[in-house]
């Protein structure tokens, strides 16, 4: 019995944190086995940074689509590491801008091939599924981007269910 999947639509959240989890689990198992001291949560942040020669916690959210605590959180981690360095903007003193440092750029040239593999056995998942999962993710941020879930159930739409009829009967 899987609950999660029996739920339907009302647990699309958390069926998808637990694919989530699931390859993050995997993905860790690989650093390890590759003897890379590597989070793979730092992934996007790392790879973004190796690909610019720097950029603000803003810039990385804003390309990541992820919010400020989060790169905030995760910039604090490769910091205190030593992974990556903050620095003053030259041109706004005010703006903080991250970097790798010498030993952030030694790790992230160790774990591409991690990212190699990572990136082959997820491609070989995709096909074995055989449908448009890049596509399918891509159209549902796309909606809930354009109108989230709370507007959806405040609002409501075309006459379905919504939230207001049952505030106002509270």
């Amino acid at each position: 019995m899987d609950l999660i999947a029996e739920l339907g639509a009302s647990s699309l959240g958390s069926r998808l944190k637990r694919l989530g989890d699931l390859l993050y689990q995997d993905y860790a198992k690989l650093y390890e086995f590759a003897g890379v001291p590597f989070k793979p949560i730092w992934f996007l942040i790392l790879n973004y940074l190796s690909t610019r020669e720097s950029g603000s916690i803003t810039e990385i959210a804003s390309a990541l689509h992820v919010t400020h605590p989060y790169v905030n959180q995760i910039a604090g981690d490769l910091i205190k590491r030593q992974i990556i360095e903050a620095f003053a903007d030259p041109n706004d003193k005010r703006r903080r801008m991250l970097r790798l440092t010498d030993s952030g750029r030694d790790l992230v040239d160790r774990a591409r091939c991690v990212w190699a593999a990572i990136r082959s056995a997820q491609e070989q998942i995709i096909s074995e599924s055989d449908s448009d999962v890049l596509g399918i993710l891509a159209r549902l941020e796309d909606a809930v981007y354009q109108r989230g879930v709370f507007e959806r159930a405040t609002q409501g739409d075309n006459g379905t269910f919504s939230l207001e009829s049952v505030r106002k009967t509270t």
